[in-house]
């Protein structure tokens, strides 16, 4: 197959998947934007390092879904909370499982109804000193994995003010119902 064939074949899958609005492939000029707005986000209180979109843009393919509320649940969390040595001090949730698990939990603390945050691991990194910033790791799409044709896939929230962009650029404004993935992939 063709690379053209493969992409689209990649599009259409994801089309077809619940939540989906629109796919499309980011442009060279649409990655360096991100890039650019991604570089300027770590001047917040906690910074944020969007580490999942390093790795998309690393791959031969990045594309953008735009996707309402009932598009699948990650398989694995989109935001963590870390010190610099690596431990995760907090995650986002997304199921009522995960969250009577740690509502239940007397070392976690809820800091929304989908972020919890792991008191004794907090605490220990504060006796350290250790700095904490959010991380936006790279997450699993094996909705992809069907296509033999490429490899290391994966996906990606961009920050708010990427997700921004992206809806501006694409025709959807600031539509808060709406919200972007990229998904990455290269070739075999």
């Amino acid at each position: 197959m063709e690379n053209k064939e493969i992409i689209e074949k990649s599009k259409e899958i994801i089309r077809k998947m619940d939540g989906v609005l629109k796919v499309e492939r980011l442009s060279n000029i649409n990655i360096l934007n991100l890039i650019d707005i991604e570089s300027n986000i770590d001047i917040n209180l906690v910074p944020i390092i969007n580490d999942g979109m390093k790795e998309c843009f690393r791959r031969d393919v990045t594309l953008v879904i735009f996707k309402k509320g009932n598009f699948r649940i990650p398989p694995s969390p989109t935001v963590l909370l870390i010190n610099n040595d690596g431990k995760i001090l907090g995650h986002d949730i997304f199921t009522e499982e995960e969250k009577e698990k740690f509502e239940n939990d007397d070392n976690a603390l809820f800091l929304s109804e989908d972020f919890v945050v792991f008191r004794k691991e907090h605490q220990e990194s504060k006796k350290y000193l250790n700095q904490e910033c959010f991380i936006l790791p790279p997450v699993d799409f094996p909705e992809l994995e069907v296509i033999d044709d490429i490899k290391d896939i994966i996906s990606s929230s961009p920050s708010t003010h990427s997700d921004e962009y992206l809806k501006k650029t694409y025709g959807f404004d600031n539509d808060s119902s709406i919200a972007t993935i990229l998904v990455a992939y290269s070739f075999k």
